[in-house]
């Protein structure tokens, strides 16, 4: 289990700009959706995106504390 604020401490460790909305799906703080806005994204595939963002959350994905994160990202309007 993780807290969504240490969920989003990870994520800012990569994308000090980003807007984060975590969402805890199931109640049991392992399975989350994750949106994720910044600027670092500018002209990065989707996939790319996504890649990005679960290696800020690989720490948490290998020691078991995150189980799945669905994730959405974009880019600041």
């Amino acid at each position: 289990m993780i807290p969504m604020e240490d969920l989003a401490t990870l994520i800012k460790g990569g994308f000090p700009d980003a807007e984060i909305d975590i969402t805890d799906k199931t109640g049991m703080r392992d399975h989350y959706s994750i949106r994720v806005i910044s600027r670092h994204f500018d002209g990065v595939n989707m996939l790319d995106r996504h890649r990005m963002v679960m290696a800020q959350l690989q720490p948490a994905m290998q020691d078991g504390r995150l189980h799945a994160a669905e994730i959405q990202t974009g880019v600041p309007n």
